[in-house]
């Protein structure tokens, strides 16, 4: 069923002409007209999940400690806008569905179910183009769209079928805001639930983890085209190679990523908090300092690191201005990959005893955890 979409959403795609692409603008999506064409490499990826730390929210290769971050996501799907979409959980989400494609509410009810959007059902709705000159149905056309683009490539599902908020996502697309805080942590914990073994699948977006050989300009279509080191090797061979790593070959600065700020850290928190469809969860720029070219400092002693957990609605407001007043980083003109013995200590000690949760119970009722 699942390639099966993926064929029929790439043959969707592949039938746009100019003038849809165009008008396709105003969602910031149109980067993964290109970026859908890259072949998602599992043993790749499943190999990297590995080396994933799910408290900390860092790859760890050779010692060093790497992590995507809010602005790589930005500049791989080439986005310039900077507000966050928070879901607002609202109800009708039917009658919105219908308002947004131009459905009856039978035709609406009909691709809603236990939360759940019927995404192969838009494709067979909406793939045809049609009348090219009816503006109301090519404006449908592009919503039912937007809903799958995101569903299969920035916010897709561990387990089951696409989440119902996603109308509200694409709602928000469509007023301007940009959709990346999610996509990035919905990713985070995609990572988690897939190193724990609670899914087999990856959630989020797999697709900017595959950055490999990156070209000096970045743009999507350079990012396609680029010299592919991603193949047809096995899981094991990644492994193995990820493993051997020698400190100095660690960098996750691209040379594309010249940005003038990085999020650093919040008021009161210790990391960056990023709300996702049904969960907030935090990444923690203080750990990788090095990525963004500065001196890599040992963090406090006994610090505890936040899990996930479930958005309340009544609190967005609060979140979306916490995020807003978030601290920047500026990254070092110059970048070195030296850790000093200090921090190679550091990680050494912690890889032995592990990094302690704020809250234990917190991790027992994690997104998407199944019961044993």
């Amino acid at each position: 069923m699942e390639a099966f979409l993926a064929e029929n959403l790439t043959a969707w795609i592949a039938s746009l002409d100019g003038s849809e692409k165009l008008n396709f603008w105003g969602f910031g999506l149109n980067a993964l007209f290109t970026l859908s064409r890259t072949p998602l490499h599992l043993p790749f990826l499943h190999a990297a999940a590995r080396f994933w730390n799910p408290v900390t929210h860092v790859f760890s290769f050779g010692g060093q400690e790497v992590c995507p971050t809010l602005e790589d996501f930005q500049v791989l799907m080439e986005s310039e806008s900077q507000e966050e979409i928070l879901p607002q959980f609202c109800f009708g989400h039917a009658q919105a569905l219908g308002q947004m494609c131009g459905l009856t509410v039978h035709d609406a009810r009909s691709l809603v179910c236990n939360g759940e959007l019927d995404i192969l059902g838009l494709i067979h709705r909406f793939s045809d183009a049609g009348d090219r000159s009816n503006h109301y149905w090519q404006g449908f056309r592009q919503h039912a769209l937007c809903l799958c683009l995101l569903s299969h490539f920035l916010l897709c599902p561990s387990f089951g079928g696409s989440n119902i908020c996603l109308i509200e996502v694409a709602q928000g697309l469509r007023e301007g805001k940009s959709c990346i805080a999610m996509t990035l942590a919905e990713t985070l914990m995609g990572l988690d639930a897939f190193h724990r073994r609670e899914t087999t699948r990856f959630a989020g977006s797999p697709l900017p983890l595959q950055v490999v050989d990156s070209c000096s300009a970045y743009s999507a279509r350079g990012y396609f085209f680029r010299q592919h080191l991603v193949n047809a090797l096995h899981e094991r061979w990644w492994f193995d190679w990820m493993r051997n790593l020698s400190a100095d070959r660690i960098a996750w600065r691209c040379p594309w990523l010249n940005l003038p700020a990085m999020s650093y850290s919040m008021s009161r928190l210790i990391g960056i908090q990023l709300v996702g469809l049904t969960h907030c969860v935090f990444y923690f720029p203080f750990r990788f300092l090095r990525q963004f070219g500065h001196d890599q400092i040992c963090p406090p002693e006994g610090i505890e690191y936040p899990a996930a957990f479930p958005v309340r609605g009544a609190q967005l407001a609060r979140y979306a201005t916490v995020w807003r007043t978030r601290e920047l980083l500026a990254p070092a003109p110059t970048f070195s990959c030296t850790l000093s013995d200090e921090c190679l200590d550091w990680l050494n000690e912690e890889a032995q005893v592990g990094p302690s949760l704020a809250s234990e119970a917190s991790t027992s009722s994690g997104r998407g955890r199944r019961d044993t």
